[in-house]
């Protein structure tokens, strides 16, 4: 029987990862947990006890800080751990504050059966995505890099003073730059050709601005991987994750009476982001899924 990784960077909210862990515990599941070095609350010691049929597999801790080539260096991180673990049919990358929104059993007949590599991808070439890669980005490490106006103009400054100087991180990489969706399922072959291409991928990524959303889009747009991908023309389906940028950035369900049935109702397997200022909706989707997952 076939098995499939479920990766996960979790920063918090760890009564919403407990659930995640328990809804993902399913006999053909593993799941690589990373929990951000920088996280501020204490972990639970109950927090690991609900997986009972899945091996759980904790990765050394990393600082991760947002839009930062951290992100994506856990994510090769967790790839790595699993694919070393042995040949997984599928690897799904997740965040401590996703939840599925089917049955385990559902959601792994849907992969099994479709063979195909879901990431939400933006099938064009757009120059904000070839920017944030071109030039170099150095404040993205910093804790403040997210809310400083300051911070943000320097890079600007910075990226200006890069093309007077006609600094181009590009002209020896052939590769379309292409953005989409951080959160991605894929089979083993592709994730082989990830990991193949680690040296690369730092060489041509690091010092970029949220690189997490172009590196796989990039690697596999420009190869053969292109024509195994489920969908190109809506990133929902492409990745099969229900995420809403319209509402948020993006929304955090259970903020209107119909998100529970919207969500339930959606072809999607998987739905983020949730908050433990909202537990009415995970708790109800928790309940749901159980009682589908204890009647098979």
């Amino acid at each position: 029987m076939n098995k499939h990784a479920y990766l996960i960077m979790s920063h918090g909210n760890w009564t919403i990862l407990k659930l995640l862990l328990c809804l993902l515990d399913y006999e053909n599941h593993d799941i690589f947990l990373h929990i951000d070095r920088k996280s501020k609350d204490e972990i639970p010691d109950s927090l690991f006890d609900v997986v009972k049929k899945s091996k759980l597999i904790i990765i050394e801790s990393m600082d991760i800080y947002w839009a930062d080539y951290s992100v994506v260096e856990c994510e090769l991180k967790l790839l790595e751990t699993a694919r070393k673990m042995g040949k997984y049919s599928y690897f799904h990358l997740l965040s401590g504050v996703d939840l599925p929104i089917k049955s385990s059993k559902e959601i792994y007949n849907f992969f099994e059966k479709s063979g195909k590599n879901f990431i939400g991808i933006v099938p064009n070439e757009v120059y904000y995505s070839v920017r944030r890669v071109k030039f170099y980005h150095p404040f993205t490490k910093m804790k403040s890099y997210r809310k400083c106006k300051l911070l943000k103009g320097l890079d600007r400054l910075l990226e200006y003073a890069q093309r007077l100087i006609q600094v181009n991180r590009l002209k020896d990489v052939n590769w379309k730059i292409i953005d989409g969706w951080q959160w991605f399922s894929i089979t083993n072959e592709l994730c082989d050709y990830v990991l193949h291409n680690k040296e690369k991928i730092e060489s041509v990524f690091k010092y970029t601005i949220s690189c997490d959303e172009l590196v796989l889009q990039t690697l596999t747009y420009n190869s053969e991987f292109y024509n195994t991908l489920y969908d190109v023309s809506d990133l929902k389906n492409g990745s099969m994750r229900y995420i809403d940028w319209k509402r948020g950035k993006p929304y955090t369900w259970g903020q209107e009476e119909y998100d529970f049935d919207e969500l339930m109702s959606s072809p999607y397997m998987f739905a983020r982001k949730f908050d433990e200022a909202y537990m009415e909706i995970v708790e109800k989707i928790f309940e749901e899924l159980s009682r589908r997952n204890n009647n098979g």
